[in-house]
């Protein structure tokens, strides 16, 4: 039994500490990991897989404390080298290699084969020994979690890709590194008390553990708060006088405020409100030759709650698809003056879920392909009068990997839009005024408010985008406490003032059908985040923000469902509008208009739109968000670093010139170290006493102590000199002590 007992303690017991931060850089390697795996297109699944495996390797091998480093580092290499073999053999990289090849001439040409994923587990592996040694001082510990935290935020902020998981475990393994840190001091100063803790890591294992672990549920389950300032990447775009465009957006599906959902493209719209997580997880990819928002569905029944399909929708003739046959027009837009541009879509889809539609830019005219063929096109259906690509296939049936479409995208005449003053409805408009009769007065009065100064449709459908966009803030998290009224719209409108885009784009149908504009919600996906470096940090260029609306490969995110609405203009047909605050809609101009445009130099720059007072404290609040940050950050460091002391310190030494002053001086200096590190000496005390005290406590610094101390009482209260040798052997005992402090 006793034999059980010493080898479990040999095992995990003992060298608790080493073992301990072997665990906790491997932990906060692994944050890193998990931050490259969610990039596109940085790393490949096997690659994740093998730097995974190396870092868990590493990590079971470094426990064999009583191996020799040599052996046990080229077990870790053998053992990498048999990951990346293993690895590569089962995504069928490479052809299966036997051990044998290895300890033959075929040994670097093996080692060839499994490159370049070989060098990754390399790198990761010898960052994690690195780590290992980096983290036995306190000092080295602060700078790694400030560098990985600063790191991990700006990408955070500056891009779509969602880190704040991963910056919360890596403070939490920096937190506990600087614990143990602070156990090997303990451990020079005191052996007798690191011998009962070596023993016993249980006596202060639990309480500390218990206590981290208590901070870090009270702070996972305390109510979350909106943000009070401007983050910075958005202040420093808002002061360039650029447009923010959030990646984000929902078309979600919430029945109550019990819980928040992730974000998505819904299946059900009866039921909107409440809040959601962002999701960030890629859907698909769009390689089109412009910009534009990919639109899936259209709801004409408004409840007061949600969305519904209404029944003339339902009634709607249905076609056939063909591959690239033009699809029917809906006869509504028959005779339109509305101009397009053609604008074709490669679409790859990343996600598993089967979705009811196709998605593509507004207005889809043909299907080109599915998954890459001219076959398979049964299950796709037509509905012109929503200008639906539907997909009407059996539930086994999987939904298709890739395909591509045509489109007709509408470009926005606004001069001759606002030359429309029929406001007369056709016969089958009915259903897209349709309000429901418990719908509160408030609402028709604030859409006539809203539209009093305007004469044609098309103003009174951009008063109304205009007055949601800068009225109400957008949250993917609203107080639904402030809430009491049964219709949504009438919630939002007059109650809980914030929301997302179901909120904002619901608000704009109600009002716009409350003013006789025929309107239809549509829900789909925003444009998503372009592949081009330049556009996602527009810091670093202006070239790459000059087209917003460009070519290009947009990979589309969970988090970029949305929802918009069309509104009926006659003799033009349906006219897209964003209402929803931060979201800008996709621009498209005919050729000619680019030319003219570009061959026109203008007189002179119109000036831009003094910001509000809110858009002004925005920014106000958010520089000084940054300034305070650097404050702090340099504060810390000149505190760290005890820069004041070493100037104070040197300013002493200079003012000295006698030796005996000199040695004064020295010994005032390691009063200060010793009370930075918890030996006081109180006012009550002579230094002889302190010196008695300290020794008793501490006794690997006693022989120096006293030896210090004979030479500041000859130079403080006797009449000899101070020699030369004795004062040097002042300052390395200071030296001395001070390093191993």
């Amino acid at each position: 039994m006793n034999e059980k007992v010493s080898l479990w303690r040999r095992l995990f017991v003992l060298h608790w500490p080493h073992r301990l931060s072997v665990l906790l850089v491997g932990v906060l390697l692994l944050q890193y990991v998990l931050w490259f795996m969610k990039e596109d297109h940085l790393w490949l699944p096997e690659t994740v897989l093998i730097v995974e495996l190396t870092l868990l390797a590493t990590f079971l091998l470094e426990h064999l404390s009583k191996v020799h480093w040599l052996l046990r580092g080229l077990l870790q290499l053998v053992l990498i080298i048999f990951i990346n073999k293993q690895v590569l053999y089962h995504y069928h990289v490479i052809e299966n290699l036997t051990v044998s090849s290895f300890f033959s001439s075929r040994l670097f040409l093996n080692l060839y084969q499994l490159t370049p994923y070989l060098w990754f587990s390399l790198a990761a592996w010898v960052a994690y020994l690195a780590l290992i040694w980096w983290v036995e001082v306190k000092w080295r510990v602060y700078l790694l979690m400030i560098i990985s935290v600063v790191v991990m935020c700006i990408r955070d902020s500056f891009s779509s890709v969602y880190l704040w998981p991963q910056v919360a475990i890596t403070i939490g393994c920096g937190l506990f590194l600087l614990i143990l840190s602070h156990f090997q001091q303990l451990r020079k100063k005191d052996p007798t008390a690191w011998s009962y803790l070596a023993d016993y890591p249980a006596s202060i294992a639990v309480p500390i553990i218990s206590l981290i672990s208590l901070t870090v549920v009270i702070g996972a389950v305390m109510p979350e708060v909106g943000p009070m300032v401007t983050d910075p990447y958005t202040a420093w775009r808002t002061l360039r006088g650029e447009s923010v465009n959030f990646t984000t957006g929902k078309g979600v599906e919430v029945a109550s405020s019990s819980g928040d959902t992730s974000s998505g493209y819904s299946r059900s719209d009866t039921a909107l409100g409440s809040g959601f997580q962002f999701d960030y997880t890629p859907v698909m990819t769009v390689d089109t030759t412009h910009r534009s928002y990919w639109r899936g569905e259209t709801r004409s029944l408004y409840t007061g709650r949600g969305w519904d399909v209404g029944e003339t929708d339902k009634r709607a003739a249905i076609t056939a698809v063909r591959p690239d046959a033009a699809l029917t027009p809906d006869p509504r837009s028959s005779g339109s003056k509305l101009k397009t541009i053609e604008v074709t879509q490669m679409i790859s889809i990343l996600s598993e879920d089967k979705y009811p539609v196709l998605f593509g830019a507004y207005d889809i005219q043909k299907v080109t392909d599915l998954n890459g063929g001219k076959i398979g096109f049964e299950p796709l259906q037509w509905a012109p009068s929503q200008s639906e690509l539907r997909l009407n296939s059996p539930p086994n049936q999987a939904y298709p990997k890739m395909y591509t479409v045509i489109s007709q995208m509408p470009v926005i005449d606004e001069e001759g839009l606002r030359k429309v003053t029929d406001t007369s409805v056709r016969s089958d408009m009915g259903e897209y005024l349709q309000l429901p009769d418990h719908l509160p007065g408030r609402v028709r009065q604030l859409a006539a408010e809203i539209t009093k100064n305007t004469v044609n449709p098309y103003d009174k459908a951009k008063a109304i985008e205009k007055y949601l966009r800068e009225n109400y803030p957008y949250t993917n998290k609203p107080d639904l406490s402030k809430g009491r009224s049964r219709d949504f719209v009438d919630r939002f409108l007059f109650e809980i003032k914030e929301g997302y885009c179901d909120y904002y784009s619901s608000a704009m149908a109600v009002l716009s059908r409350s003013v006789g504009l025929p309107t239809r919600w549509v829900k789909g996906y925003a444009s998503g985040q372009s592949s081009n470096i330049d556009e996602m940090f527009g810091m670093f260029g202006e070239e790459a923000l000059t087209d917003p609306d460009a070519a290009g490969v947009y990979t589309v995110r969970n988090a970029d469902a949305h929802s918009w609405v069309e509104i009926y203009i006659n003799g033009w047909g349906w006219i897209p509008f964003e209402p929803t605050s931060g979201f800008t809609l996709p621009r498209a101009v005919l050729q000619e208009e680019l030319s003219t445009e570009a061959a026109v130099v203008p007189e002179a720059t119109p000036a831009e739109p003094e910001p509000t007072v809110l858009e002004r404290h925005g920014h106000i609040v958010g520089i000084a968000a940054i300034v305070a940050v650097l404050a702090a950050i340099a504060a810390f460091i000149v505190w760290k670093l005890q820069l004041l002391e070493l100037v104070h310190e040197k300013l002493e030494r200079r003012r000295a010139s006698l030796l005996k002053q000199k040695v004064i001086v020295e010994c005032e200096r390691l009063l200060r170290i010793c009370r930075r590190n918890g030996y006081i000496r109180y006012e009550h005390e002579t230094l002889r006493e302190a010196v008695r005290r300290w020794s008793q406590q501490s006794k690997w610094m006693k022989a120096d102590l006293d030896q210090i101390l004979a030479i500041f009482e000859k130079a403080k209260y006797s009449k000899a000199e101070i020699t030369d040798e004795e004062w040097q052997s002042t300052i390395s005992i200071v030296e001395k002590l001070r390093s191993q402090f």
